[in-house]
């Protein structure tokens, strides 16, 4: 017997297409996957953005993290807070977050 998940919402964080690379890529794919197998989940993507006001996102893009910016970072937890958001995938790899350490 197939039982209704309590999950509602759920954030993608890390790039996203149109961003040239892997994890743009795998983001996008991952997010697409999911709202396809639960169309009763609202999917939606925070991407973290290199160049400001370079990418035309798509639709499922909410609010976008300015890399270089640490208010940014805050300001998207205050989002995804205000967005009761039930679970967060957060795509990780050295040097999309920015900060001195990447440089």
């Amino acid at each position: 017997m197939k039982t209704e998940s309590s999950i509602r919402t759920i954030a993608f964080l890390g790039d996203y297409l149109p961003r040239k690379c892997g994890i743009a890529t795998f983001t996008s794919d991952l997010l697409g996957a999911v709202a396809a197998r639960h169309p009763q989940t609202r999917c939606f993507a925070v991407p973290v953005t290199d160049i400001e006001g370079c990418y035309q996102y798509p639709d499922a893009v909410r609010f976008e993290i300015e890399e270089q910016n640490p208010g940014s970072y805050r300001r998207a937890a205050d989002f995804l807070n205000s967005c009761d958001v039930d679970i967060v995938s957060l795509q990780h790899e050295f040097g999309i977050f920015g900060g001195t350490a990447c440089c």
